[in-house]
């Protein structure tokens, strides 16, 4: 679904005709509400003896459609360019945009939907912070009569049902799944037989991407009994947390007694580079398989340190919003769609260097 060229910060092309579709459909709809409310206060008008038509004064206006976004972090790069990129696709799409950062906080994300909500906006789009704590933000729309949209992370409900209409994700489940068959391809390749210990530099542990990838990982690795992880720890999504969390596991475990170290997140997966770098550990260089495909670990993997890193893009704006509209006009919106991922490998550098000249081309870290 996700294509460089459609969904960059910087070029948005492709949608300016569709843009100019969507908002004839909105504007024909805002006309024939206006028209009715212009009777309406004509009839008023006439039935007390007015003599003046005060809902002429700006003849032809129309309301701007006001879109809520309730976003869970802003502490790394994917997270900013998603911001980014949300609200660069909410003024091309000619609409408002409110939104609040939860800052890894879900009781300030519920209170964060809880005042959007509060300012009536036409929809509200969610990027959950983590599965369980964002539930009652489905019934918090509910009962504001308020359109929900999650994107990104899951939440533990139903789409389709009540004002939750749609789920916009990304398979992480999908994405954990070919780490771990990398990594085995690489321990099969170290040693002749599936067999090895890995540590896990993990995201946050009830995010809803960790939960999926570790899900999709674990499938795989059930195969493989030979091949165990030996430790895992929360690191935040951050580099410093991944540098602090790879710094104990060095620490931990001397040469030898790690083959495979995994990450949830590109900024992590950079933090513990530098901090097995730091450590002379050059041993796992090449070992190291990551999520997130941000431009430094795009880099890595052609410079041999990361093994396989999987992308899983942060552009959201385009399809939320357009599903929104579709919503809001009654045309039909399936309740769970999909972004496709990416893969960069260290056997296929030609691939991860023609993406990465494009997105340093577009100016782009994803």
């Amino acid at each position: 679904m996700v294509q460089l060229n459609k969904n960059t910060i910087i070029l948005y092309q492709k949608i300016a005709k569709k843009q100019e579709k969507i908002r004839g459909k909105i504007k024909m709809k805002k006309i024939r509400i206006l028209s009715l409310l212009l009777i309406l206060v004509m009839v008023f008008s006439l039935s007390v003896g007015c003599t003046q038509n005060t809902a002429s004064d700006e003849p032809g206006s129309e309301e701007q459609l006001v879109i809520a976004y309730a976003q869970a972090e802003l502490v790394n790069a994917w997270r900013v360019t998603n911001q980014t990129d949300m609200e660069i696709q909410a003024e091309n799409f000619g609409v408002k945009l409110i939104s609040a950062d939860a800052n890894q906080d879900p009781s300030k994300q519920l209170s964060d939907i809880e005042n959007l909500l509060a300012q009536q906006p036409d929809a509200i789009i969610v990027a959950p912070l983590e599965s369980e704590a964002l539930v009652p933000a489905v019934d918090m729309c509910n009962d504001a009569g308020v359109p929900l949209f999650i994107i990104d992370r899951t939440i533990n409900a139903e789409p389709g049902e009540g004002m939750y209409i749609s789920e916009i994700t990304q398979s992480h489940k999908f994405s954990g799944e070919i780490l771990a068959e990398y990594a085995v391809e690489l321990l099969i390749e170290k040693y002749g037989e599936p067999k090895g210990n890995v540590v896990h530099v993990q995201g946050m542990a009830g995010a809803s991407p960790v939960i999926d990838a570790n899900e999709g990982w674990d499938e795989v690795m059930a195969n493989y009994p030979n091949i165990k992880e030996v430790a895992v720890a929360d690191a935040g999504f951050t580099k410093q947390g991944g540098m602090q969390v790879m710094e104990d596991f060095l620490q931990r475990f001397p040469a030898g007694e790690i083959d495979i170290v995994r990450s949830d997140y590109s900024d992590m997966t950079m933090g513990a580079l530098d901090a097995i770098k730091n450590a002379g550990r050059d041993e796992l260089l090449g070992y190291v398989v990551g999520e997130g495909g941000h431009i430094k670990a795009i880099e890595a993997v052609i410079n041999g340190e990361i093994a396989c890193e999987t992308q899983t893009p942060p552009y959201f704006g385009e399809t939320a919003i357009e599903s929104i509209i579709d919503y809001l006009n009654g045309n039909d919106v399936p309740a769970k769609q999909q972004v496709d991922v990416k893969v960069f490998k260290i056997d296929d550098k030609d691939y991860a260097q023609q993406y990465y000249d494009e997105i340093v081309e577009a100016g782009l870290e994803f």
